[in-house]
């Protein structure tokens, strides 16, 4: 079935003004933000780089002020963001701004979407929660209790799949893309095909089953090369796609089991990262790495809309394009697509003009 929501890609070819802006060296905005508005996580899932960096945990936890992220949300529709996914290294439902940043970004047409463990949805505030918002993706992992239990490391399942059902039923009403996303470890392809079937049952638009994503030390010891052993189950899962139903396997990033083939990373001039303390950073690998070598401002201090304008911006880009993308970055990380693409455009083939 073909992947409508080019998971496994890129949308950089329906902004190419902001592309060709680039390439001409021009100072640009970002198209999008990762944010995250809190530090605090109420699960504690195997697979999260947020704890492999000491930043997410039940015991490390700070909310976005309210006031710093309405500001927040407004100067990025400013500066000409284009989207922001409440998708930082804590489950965002914590922070109780959540609701009037989903508001304010509906007031100014800012398209948001927002990816959560699931637990803490407040039935009440569902339906506008969806008004708000282009897409709700649920990280769900495992297909059973048991199996939940050893994924997520909590005892929420059947809460969360309670809370999948109730948003989907109401997606139609709002026109919000409802999904599942499910990371793939050593202790969970015997889900896959489980979890597949749970999607299309609750009547999801989509599942989406990832790699895991990786530090340069496997630290969290991502099954890279166990991948390609699974192809014939992935597959099987796939066929569970049908007109109203997506099953999209990132095929691309699961076959990446060697260097990457793009040496400078680019995609931190289109897509950057905001932490739940306010830190702006170019890639949420660097947050807490290199004694913030590479954090850009903090919107609680300062605006967004300063940040993305001063010197220190562009110095913090310039030196990610030094950085060892095979040695000190992680694997199958959140650039690949985008900065895979650039890339090629940086380095053109030869005789590029007999298309």
């Amino acid at each position: 079935m073909e992947d409508k929501f080019l998971m496994d890609g890129h949308k950089l070819f329906w902004h190419i003004d902001r592309v060709n802006d680039w390439l001409n060296g021009k100072p640009i905005a970002p198209l999008h933000i990762d944010l995250g508005i809190t530090t605090g996580c109420n699960i504690g899932c195997s697979y999260c780089y947020g704890i492999l960096q000491g930043r997410t945990g039940k015991s490390k936890r700070f909310d976005m002020p309210e006031k710093a992220l309405l500001n927040l949300i407004k100067d990025a529709k400013e500066v000409g963001v284009r989207s922001i996914a409440f998708d930082g290294e804590g489950e965002n439902t914590l922070n109780p701004a959540l609701y009037p940043a989903l508001n304010m970004a509906k007031q100014i047409n800012l398209d948001v979407g927002i990816a959560t463990n699931g637990t803490l949805i407040q039935k009440d505030k569902v339906d506008d929660m969806l008004s708000a918002l282009t897409w709700m993706r649920f990280n769900i992992s495992a297909a059973t209790p048991d199996s939940y239990v050893k994924i997520h490391r909590a005892k929420e399942f059947d809460n969360v799949v309670s809370n999948i059902r109730l948003c989907s039923e109401k997606k139609t009403k709002h026109k919000t893309t409802i999904g599942m996303q499910m990371v793939l470890v050593k202790d969970n392809f015997s889900d896959i095909i489980p979890l597949s079937k749970l999607g299309k049952e609750l009547g999801v638009d989509y599942l989406v089953i990832k790699p895991c994503s990786d530090d340069p030390d496997k630290n969290l010891d991502s099954p890279t090369d166990e991948y390609i052993e699974f192809n014939d189950i992935l597959n099987e899962a796939e066929s569970y796609s049908d007109g109203d139903y997506n099953v999209v396997v990132k095929w691309n990033k699961m076959n990446n089991l060697g260097l990457k083939k793009f040496d400078v990373c680019y995609g931190t001039r289109f897509v950057i990262n905001i932490s739940g303390d306010g830190s702006v950073f170019p890639c949420g690998h660097f947050f807490n790495r290199f004694k913030n070598a590479f954090k850009m401002g903090n919107v609680i201090e300062t605006s967004f809309a300063e940040i993305v304008k001063s010197d220190k911006y562009l110095e913090v880009q310039q030196k990610i394009e030094k950085i060892n993308v095979n040695k000190e970055c992680e694997t199958n990380c959140r650039q690949y697509y985008i900065s895979n693409f650039l890339w090629t455009l940086k380095n053109p083939p030869e005789h590029v003009n007999f298309v």
